[in-house]
């Protein structure tokens, strides 16, 4: 509990402005987009930090890693003058870079406020991903970022003047369409390497299927937040493949030049008014000359397909998005009532759970769907693997020592799952070992798998229990540093592996070991991107995919006679092989251009194609970077810790004018510190609001600490019978802890903070007191400490195509207390809980029932304690247009139909209910403006509460246009909504609610409430 005390339902307690200029509109509009983002600590507190120090970076890494931070270094240095050339422009001040080995996925991020800073992550992609095609994994995320870097801070004009007056605050290249700046990045590490996603034929089967099936994404859908597949990997798609054409037929000036005539720009969002200078047309004009192009170019690719004949499966599942790694379900594994083969495989479409599926192979009944049964939930793209009896083995992405999310292997004995996925008889295999990809050996005593440490893959081996223990674990064969090893498939008669691996100069290769002895024997070696082998029932074949021809097919190698032959020919691309028990049916992950799905087709050797020969086009890998010349010391935070930049703020305050308020903050870039600092100043108070604060990232518990002076108006007290006005100083400390509690599918928080407040108001008595004047009433004042325990948890799950979360619920309880205990001069309290529930429907996955209940009780003698207010949105004092200029939207948990606070009281109860369902996905815009339009929701809802002083269900008794009536202490209210998905500034994302709802008792607002607001769903 803090002062002022919080009101459920009321408008945010910052005053707004009524209108603002268009000069306010377009700082403020920056700012927002703009904003520092929180200090993100490293997560563990164990780790000791170091810095290697070159000309221009300092790179920041865990004591382990000190071998990558070496290397980033050297890589950062080498890129630095290559970038500069081709952006003309980089940065003077040196960036800084932390590198971390706590995630499993590979990737990297950047920013240029208040300073230069990358954000590296040390994991290689794994064998399925679209950053797959690299010679150097660290060449081509330092050349992404830094480009980043370079483009972004590249500011000059009156945005540079800003900046040198307040601080490092803004950067207009910030400011445009991710397409723009993801596009130049990623045609940057293509063109500084010889691998990079230009060159990638994952992405290049993307655009592909679009442009097959006429669904190339609109200018408009590449510019905003889309939902249409593959969502934010549009951004990287057409942004690198347009950008890199118009600098194919412009020159490669050409960016360079839009990039310092956009960083000049004061005002946002005239991302044509900079191309047309550079080359004389808009993107709305170049696009369409680039959808030409592509065209042209995937129409001679298709002929020379179709030329050699087509090989293409059936398709077998119609999900789309994300699919992997199909596997033949063993007999043993699938159960006397089962006939026929089937699949397991894992899905993620993005609305059922994720996790491995089953499926059968053989054709459903007509008119009916092809059932699939969830085998095991998991949140890693799992490949999974059996046991000679049946049980499943698979990886689970899975918390360790509570600091990190951690790929394991999990056992699931054979029949034990549940139909909900929610496996009672899981067992943990490894704890934190960073397993994946798991493999058992026909005999069921041996399992090998992938084992990632930094920035390296194993291929690991190990023996396996009846009951999915593990012993004897040891690398098959070692790996270079930087190596990666991936996808280990067992021979029929377990003594060889088959396992793709990846090598120095971009070689993605496939190898067999001997599995008794460790020598392996190389069966590719080329610039193709060879994967994922599996073995024919009898041995003899290795079947595995390739894109040998600048599309992904699937290919058979005959171990005795060493020759090759293309299994699979077609349009789009063909991953992941598994080939029936009996030999004749070859399963792949195919497709579309709504993204993977299975297909089925017969193996038929007479139907093979002569494989034809790797690409020999590529430039040469690039070399080893010249030695920098750097230094290495223990890490320092204050360099970064140090406050950038001022926020000003002028808006209306307490006292009756505008108040200025200016606001400081600083967070080192390893994220051990943080450190912010306001101050409000108003002609009319007696002094100035003050705020201090700190937060310290180096515990297993979150802690911070806040100090501040604030002075108020207030009224209530009396002199001689006068009500009179006085300032209310106070003073307090308030610090705060906080606890994650990580699982794998739920999250839990244990918090707990004290306020230390001292309080005084003296009233204006003067000299001429009347001594017969009634007594003097005076005001409150002394200390206030408060003790807080809180706690939540939620296994909410949201859905693509739902309004919102489809499952699960959300619990949240907290305590607050006053009293002698605590030293306080005043007793009081304060118990608040909440709980959110969603269920899908049965009759269709997309529609959803969510309810909501809250409330608090509250007491004590403490004159002001906690008051709550009820009520239904603030449509006067924050209007949409206040909530567009500022980002503050109304509450969504109201009683709609109502006043703002029409209720309040020391205690309060709410309960909203809501069918949810969708209406329409129009996921479109217009061209390149900064609105965009992502879905239409509707709602109809039955709000219920209210706010009182007493515990009993009495009618109360209120006068209403002068007449005495009855009003129950509780209220409700119906109606319906309309919600828009709006994506707004490129970035930032709304929803916008135009409703209708009436009030069903005496307090509600005659004829009910029409709004048009902003805010979001519970």
């Amino acid at each position: 509990m803090n002062l002022p005390p919080a009101r459920a339902g009321s408008r945010a307690s910052r005053p707004l402005h009524r209108a603002a200029p268009l000069v306010a509109a377009v700082a403020l509009a920056i700012l927002a987009l703009l904003a520092p983002r929180p200090a993100r600590a490293t997560g563990d507190p164990e780790l000791a930090f170091w810095t290697f120090e070159t000309d221009h970076f300092r790179v920041h890494h865990p004591q382990g890693l000190a071998p990558v931070a070496a290397r980033v270094a050297s890589l950062a240095e080498a890129i630095y003058g290559r970038v500069e050339h081709s952006l003309g422009y980089a940065p003077s001040e040196r960036t800084e870079i932390v590198i971390t080995d706590d995630s499993e996925i590979a990737n990297g991020s950047a920013s240029t406020l208040p300073y230069n800073a990358m954000r590296l992550l040390v994991s290689a992609p794994e064998d399925t991903s679209t950053l797959g095609d690299y010679d150097d994994w660290f060449l081509d995320l330092v050349t992404h970022e830094f480009t980043h870097i370079a483009h972004i801070d590249n500011t000059s004009g009156i945005p540079a003047l800003l900046n040198a007056i307040v601080g490092k605050s803004f950067a207009p290249n910030q400011v445009q369409p991710r397409w723009i700046i993801e596009g130049l990045a990623v045609v940057s590490e293509s063109r500084h390497s010889s691998g990079g996603r230009m060159r990638s034929t994952m992405f290049d089967m993307y655009l592909r299927a679009d442009v097959l099936e006429d669904n190339i994404a609109g200018l408009d859908q590449i510019s905003s937040v889309p939902f249409r597949w593959p969502q934010g990997n549009l951004w990287y798609l057409y942004g690198s493949r347009f950008l890199g054409w118009i600098l194919d037929v412009y020159g490669p000036d050409t960016l360079r030049a839009v990039s310092a005539d956009y960083g000049a720009s004061i005002i946002p969002w005239g991302i044509n008014r900079a191309i047309r200078r550079a080359t004389g047309k808009t993107y709305v004009e170049l696009y369409e000359g680039w959808k030409d192009h592509i065209r042209r170019l995937y129409a001679e690719q298709i002929a020379a397909v179709e030329a050699r004949g087509l090989r293409e499966g059936t398709r077998l599942t119609h999900h789309g998005r994300t699919v992997h790694y199909p596997r033949f379900v063993p007999p043993a594994a699938r159960g006397a009532a089962r006939d026929g083969d089937e699949i397991v495989y894992f899905r993620d479409d993005g609305n059922d759970r994720r996790g491995i599926y089953r499926v059968s192979l053989a054709a459903p009944a007509p008119g009916r769907a092809r059932q699939e049964e969830l085998v095991a939930r998991t949140s890693s793209a799992s490949r999974p693997a059996f046991t000679p009896a049946g049980d499943l083995v698979f990886t689970a992405l899975l918390p360790w020592r509570n600091e990190y999310y951690r790929d394991d292997l999990v056992f699931l004995p054979r029949g034990e799952a549940a139909p909900d996925g929610d496996e009672p008889a899981r067992r943990r295999m490894t704890h934190g070992l960073r397993a994946s990809a798991p493999d058992v050996s026909p005999t069921g005593d041996h399992i090998a798998f992938s084992l990632n440490s930094k920035g390296t893959r194993y291929l690991e081996i190990a023996r396996l229990s009846a009951d999915g223990a593990l012993s004897d674990r040891r690398d098959l064969v070692p790996s270079a540093r930087f190596e990666q090893a991936y996808s280990p498939s067992f021979s029929p008669d377990g003594k060889l592996l088959a396992y793709s691996v990846w090598t120095a100069g971009g070689y993605r290769d496939v190898r067999v070991v001997d599995v008794a002895t460790g020598t392996f024997r190389q069966i590719t070696r080329d610039r193709a991107l060879d994967t994922n082998p599996v073995w024919s029932p009898d041995g003899r074949t290795l079947y595995f995919c390739s894109d040998r021809t600048g599309i992904s097919n699937v290919y058979a190698h005959d171990l005795a006679a060493g020759t090759l032959a293309q299994v699979t020919n077609v349009k789009l691309g063909a991953f992941h092989p598994a080939i029936s028990p009996d030999g004749k049916t070859l399963v792949y992950v195919g497709y579309t251009s709504r993204g993977h799905d299975l297909f089925v087709m017969p193996l038929e050797r007479s139907r093979f194609l002569p494989a034809l020969p790797p690409p020999s086009d590529r430039p040469d890998p690039a070399t080893e970077a010249p030695p920098a010349r750097m230094q290495r010391y223990p890490y320092n935070p204050l360099p970064t810790l140090a406050p950038r930049a001022l926020t000003l703020d002028y808006a209306p305050g307490t006292y009756g004018s505008n108040a200025l308020t200016v606001s400081v903050s600083g967070a080192d870039i390893v994220g051990r510190h943080a450190i912010y600092g306001v101050i409000t100043v108003q002609p009319d108070a007696p002094a100035p609001d003050v705020l201090f604060g700190y937060d310290y990232g180096r515990l297993p518990i979150d802690l911070g600490l806040r100090a501040y002076h604030a002075i108020a108006p207030r009224r209530g007290y009396r002199i001689g019978g006068r009500d009179v006005p006085y300032d209310e100083r106070t003073v307090g400390i308030v610090s705060g802890v906080s606890y994650p509690i990580r699982g794998e599918f739920a999250r839990q928080t244990l918090s707990a903070s004290f306020s230390a407040i001292a309080f005084k108001g003296k009233l204006p008595i003067g000299a001429g007191l009347d001594p017969y004047a009634p007594r003097t009433v005076l005001p409150p004042q002394g200390t206030l400490n408060v003790a807080h325990i809180g706690y939540a948890f939620s296994n909410a799950e949201g859905s693509t195509d739902a309004a919102g979360a489809v499952r699960g619920i959300s619990v949240s309880a907290g305590l607050d207390y006053a009293g002698r205990e605590t030293g306080s001069s005043y007793s009081t309290y304060a118990f608040s809980s909440g709980l959110t529930a969603y269920v899908a429907m049965p009759w269709s996955g997309h529609h959803t029932f969510a309810f909501r209940v809250a409330g608090a009780v509250s007491g004590g003698r403490y004159p002001r304690g906690a008051s709550y207010a009820v009520g239904g949105y603030d449509l006067e004092n924050l209007t949409l247009a206040d909530t567009l200029l500022t980002g503050v939207t109304n509450s969504s948990f109201t009683l709609r139909g109502y006043a703002p606070g029409a209720v309040s009281g020391r205690s309060y109860f709410t309960q909203t209910f809501e069918y949810r369902a969708p209406i329409a996905r129009p996921d479109r815009g217009l061209s390149t403006l900064p609105i965009y339009l992502r879905r239409v929701d509707a709602s109809v809802f039955l709000d219920h509460g209210g706010a009182f002083n007493r515990f009993e269900t009495d009618d109360v008794a209120l006068f209403k246009n002068g007449s005495l009536v009855y009003s129950p202490q509780l209220h409700t209210s119906i109606g319906g909504e309309l919600w828009l998905s709006m994506n707004l500034g490129y970035v930032l994302s709304s929803q916008l609610r135009f409703g209708y709802a009436y009030g069903l008792s005496p307090l509600a607002l005659p004829g009910g409430q029409l709004y048009f607001v902003a805010t979001n769903s519970f």
